[in-house]
């Protein structure tokens, strides 16, 4: 606003308001009508304020502390109006601050005017209960609708189909979906996220099969879906699909089908696609482009994934993030605390999974006193509450480094319960250190969290037989034949000219395993003589 006026000259007039841009702006004239006393004696004034600020929020996407300065203004007002109530409900939707809205609704119903909420009304208050998995308020929201016009509405119903599949209630969804005498395809894709995030992918994909007609959403819904409860195979078979129909992915599309080429280690693939995000002019500075660094790290090219984060022109903290597990998982522990240095020095704050890399790259590199300064900086700099990945990477380092009372102690008093990968990572350590004492004591706090786990008496009768008590080994495999336990056996695959060959832990069902165990054999036998 460029209207330059001092405490002397007439009050501002409300006209102003309409040139106004930005809450700034806007700030602007609030800061000059409450310096020339004309915010105190024309009530309007901060009526006014409160609807500039939402009619700028209506048509771009509001920042936090824009939404909190329009809701101190709008505690100050006299007056009010269905739009201004929605408009600040939403804004509060689209900045996280779900709570705020629903207390807005209930000021909205409270209201001495009164304000009567309409058909935009409801569909912002249930994305909040969405939005807090609020599923009680959702269903007084729901009892509330019944009594109004607006049973029937389209907008209203979908709204509570969404809502009720991220509250876990797909019953009610269900429910809500039968009884619509209209259907729009958000209806149809609000029913199939519902499914998907309850697990229902049979129902899921069979309403898939029945819509009457799909958009790009509709393929989306699904092929994240599959992408986030690992099923890779899934998700690149929807691809397909998807291609086939000459359907131009988006960024969404993409980001699922990199996850699933992730899991299935499929190198090959991710460059084809990389090629594709490349070629289509896609922006990499966003998630797309941390999914493609995790991808080539995954994928066991983290100089691809290198090159790719050097091509991203604003890195934001996945991007860093991405890279810094990337060269932890490679083992490569000094580049990931060299990059996680450099990502402080850019002014870039890390979060809950960059200490994850950095401890795991501590980890694999043996840097125990690197690994409890990060554990500890996490806490008291960037106020970041361990988790159990956390302790998980500093039991293995403490583990790794024959540290087992200071793993053990750190395990009894952790403020969150310890789990069997915990005290099986401590016992692992204790076998590979021959530490019979802390070993029996690690694996009887195993044995009766997880009483059929096979690895855990595995592990301890491998303890016994390193140390020859074979008596107390015969007696461990006892009780694993006994209760008839079994160890879940480890697999693993390779891409070979664009084929997926897996293997199981002692598998000879290859066609090709007796070439395969040959060349094993010999990596053994060099191995060996390069110990001598």
């Amino acid at each position: 606003m460029n209207t330059t006026l001092s405490s002397s000259s007439p009050p501002p007039a409300l006209s102003l308001l309409n040139g106004c841009k930005s809450t700034g702006e806007i700030q602007q004239f609030h800061a000059l009508a409450v310096k020339t006393g004309f915010f105190y004696y024309e009530p309007l004034v901060a009526t006014r304020i409160v609807e500039s600020c939402c009619s700028i929020f209506h048509y771009s996407s509001p920042k936090s502390e824009d939404v909190n300065y329009a809701l101190s203004v709008f505690e100050q007002t006299h007056d009010s109006s269905t739009f201004v109530y929605n408009t600040l409900i939403r804004a509060h939707t689209q900045v996280d601050q779900s709570e705020e809205a629903l207390l807005l609704f209930y000021w909205m119903l409270c209201d001495p005017s009164p304000i009567v909420p309409d058909k935009f009304t409801f569909p912002f208050v249930l994305k909040s209960c969405a939005q807090l998995g609020s599923i009680e308020e959702g269903e007084q929201i729901h009892s509330f609708v019944l009594k109004t016009n607006f049973v029937s509405d389209l907008f209203v119903l979908n709204s509570m189909i969404h809502m009720y599949g991220r509250c876990g209630k797909i019953v009610s969804a269900q429910r809500v979906f039968e009884r619509m005498s209209e259907r729009n395809v958000v209806t149809w894709n609000s029913m199939i996220d519902g499914f998907v995030k309850s697990g229902d992918f049979g129902s899921a994909y069979r309403l898939f099969d029945e819509m009457p007609q799909r958009n790009l959403i509709s393929w989306n819904t699904m092929i994240a879906g599959y992408a986030r409860q690992s099923f890779p195979y899934e998700t690149l078979d929807l691809l397909v699909e998807l291609q086939a129909l000459e359907i131009r992915p988006d960024e969404s599309t993409l980001v699922s089908a990199i996850s699933a080429i992730s899991d299935l280690g499929l190198l090959r693939l991710g460059k084809l696609v990389h090629g594709y995000v490349l070629r289509h002019e896609f922006a990499i500075t966003g998630v797309l482009g941390s999914s493609l660094v995790d991808m080539y790290s995954k994928c066991g090219s983290i100089y691809g994934a290198l090159q790719v984060f050097v091509c991203v022109p604003y890195k934001n903290v996945g991007h860093w993030t991405s890279l810094i597990v990337g060269f932890a998982v490679h083992g490569l522990a000094e580049a990931a605390l060299k990059l996680f240095s450099q990502m402080l020095s850019s002014g870039v704050k890390p979060n809950y999974v960059t200490f994850v890399g950095v401890l795991s790259a501590c980890s694999h590199g043996g840097l125990v006193k690197e690994g409890l300064e990060h554990f500890n900086l996490m806490r008291k700099k960037y106020n970041i509450e361990p988790g159990i990945q956390h302790y998980g990477c500093i039991v293995d380092l403490l583990g790794r480094a024959g540290l087992l009372r200071e793993a053990k102690e750190l395990i009894e008093n952790m403020p969150i319960r310890p789990g069997a990968v915990l005290w099986g990572s401590l016992l692992s350590a204790c076998r590979n250190h021959r530490n019979i004492e802390i070993g029996e004591i690690v694996a009887q706090n195993l044995v009766e969290l997880m009483p059929d786990f096979g690895g855990g008496y595995v592990l301890l009768s491998n303890l016994y037989a390193g140390i020859g008590r074979w008596e107390d080994f015969g007696r461990a495999r006892r009780v694993i034949a006994d209760r008839g336990i079994e160890k879940v056996p480890g697999l693993s695959w390779v891409e070979v000219d664009g084929e997926i060959h897996e293997f199981v832990a002692g598998d000879k069902f290859h066609p090709r395993s007796v070439d395969i165990y040959n060349v094993l054999i010999g990596l053994d036998n060099e191995l060996r003589w390069l110990e001598l």
